[in-house]
């Protein structure tokens, strides 16, 4: 969403949903509904796009959708049954997330929600 120059509306308006859309995934509170939009959100900025941002930005949610989708039907329909640890890479060096001050200050209030 920031990265966009906002030439071509498509990708301004598009990555802003998809950012939005997947933040509500992540949090448990989106609906199943959303995910076959955000395969339509990704066609409509896919090849539609002035610079290469949008292609960038919808293949990656293509792909989390082409391959996982039956773990975002179950995120969305059952978000207690929800893992966090069967899920997220931990750190090569295998210890948790130890960058707080960093993500406080750069993370723009976001953090992981259970």
């Amino acid at each position: 969403r920031h990265e966009s120059w906002g030439q071509s509306p498509p990708c301004r308006e598009g990555t802003g949903w998809l950012e939005d859309i997947l933040i509500n995934m992540e949090k448990g509170v989106g609906d199943v509904k959303e995910i076959p939009m955000l395969e339509e959100i990704t066609r409509q900025i896919e090849g539609h796009t002035i610079c290469a941002l949008g292609d960038a930005a919808a293949w990656p949610v293509q792909g989390l959708i082409k391959s996982f989708k039956p773990e975002l039907e179950k995120r969305l329909t059952d978000p207690k049954s929800f893992d966090p640890e069967a899920h997220f890479q931990k750190a090569w060096s295998g210890s948790g997330f130890e960058n707080h001050v960093w993500a406080k200050t750069h993370g723009d209030g976001k953090t992981y929600a259970n």
